[in-house]
């Protein structure tokens, strides 16, 4: 961690754990790029209270929309350990906020719904409407490194981890063979992670 990171990280320190997770959102992507939305449905509001999301702005047009958790801490509150999510679309897609709030609901339910990297889980319909990828591998956010992955708070160190939306027949093969070998999958057939109507690697 450079001196720019160390006094970033000590300011976030004195920050409420949603103002400290944003002002890592601005100082990663840039404040500017920067759109806070409240998105917390009646049946979310006793499981994560006050939810939002980042919804980031590219920076050229060959770049994705990136959109990010602020709340799902809450699900750990109190443990020296907690995560966010972010997830990436060609435009700004409703779909995929809800996916990733859908996430997020479900990491702070019962303990056994606890999530991490490398998990996977079904989402029961698809990323986007006519897609095929209808579960989702959470996963180490490789499209930006360690300085958006770690988010040191107060009390807490956040962890932000990508939703990487996957079809039903990869998320079976993670399950039985790991998720190393699924990632190698993809890294043979270059896959398209903007894609959301892409062909399956399994």
């Amino acid at each position: 961690m450079g001196i720019r990171d160390r006094i970033s990280a000590l300011g976030r320190s004195r920050l409420s754990p949603h103002d400290g997770i944003l002002e890592h959102y601005r100082a990663f992507w840039g404040a500017d790029r920067i759109e806070e939305l409240h998105w917390t449905p009646e049946h979310m509001a006793e499981r994560l209270p006050d939810f939002h999301i980042a919804r980031i702005r590219p920076a050229t047009p060959d770049e994705p929309w990136v959109f990010a958790s602020i709340g799902a801490w809450r699900a750990t509150a109190g443990e020296p350990h907690g995560l966010e999510f972010v997830a990436v679309s060609r435009g700004q897609s409703a779909a995929v906020m809800q996916r990733l709030a859908m996430v997020a609901y479900y990491h702070a339910g019962p303990p056994e719904h606890r999530l991490g990297a490398g998990h996977t889980l079904p989402i029961g319909e698809g990323w986007v409407q006519g897609s095929t990828l209808e579960s989702v591998l959470v996963s180490l956010p490789y499209l930006w490194g360690p300085r958006l992955e770690h988010c040191q708070l107060r009390d807490q160190h956040v962890q932000v981890l990508w939703l990487l939306p996957i079809t039903s027949a990869e998320h079976q093969f993670a399950r039985e063979h790991g998720v190393d070998a699924l990632e190698s999958r993809f890294k043979e057939a270059q896959v398209n992670y903007l894609d959301p109507f892409r062909q399956s690697v399994v």
